[in-house]
């Protein structure tokens, strides 16, 4: 299976934020070998992770996974505590309709609202109302 993980609307600054990040992430959980420093050719158009690409031209990190149909899960996880780690919280992290259900875009926090999704700021869950959203909200601020 094929992952996806678009960071066109990203801005640069936050794009290599997530990019290193994801790749340390990845690493880690794969058990896999960090490089070091002079390992990395920054300036090539795609970088491999193991069997993760990114292309740098399109803004795409393609994740190449086995079948384990929970791992899109367990990624899009990754992003959003990547997200809330770094303070980010004017992105979330949503599944794009149009391309099935294995791309996952990290798009502006009012774009997700006006597609109906709204975000925890805290923990980053996804509700399909605001009503939904200030009950969660009320929970943060009782624990």
């Amino acid at each position: 299976m094929v992952i996806r993980i678009d960071l066109n609307f990203l801005p640069a600054n936050f794009k290599s934020i997530i990019i290193q990040d994801i790749e340390i992430e990845y690493r880690h959980h794969h058990n896999l070998e960090h490089k070091k420093n002079g390992d990395h050719n920054y300036d090539s158009k795609e970088k491999d992770i193991g069997s993760t690409t990114i292309d740098n031209n399109h803004n795409i990190i393609t994740l190449d996974r086995d079948d384990d149909k929970n791992d899109i899960h367990r990624i899009e996880r990754m992003i959003k505590d990547i997200l809330i780690k770094r303070r980010i919280h004017d992105y979330v992290v949503i599944r794009d309709a149009k391309e099935g259900e294995n791309q996952i875009i990290i798009v502006k926090r009012e774009h997700a609202e006006r597609l109906g999704i709204y975000h925890c700021r805290h923990c980053a869950m996804a509700f399909e109302d605001e009503i939904q959203l200030s009950n969660h909200l009320r929970m943060h601020y009782l624990i």
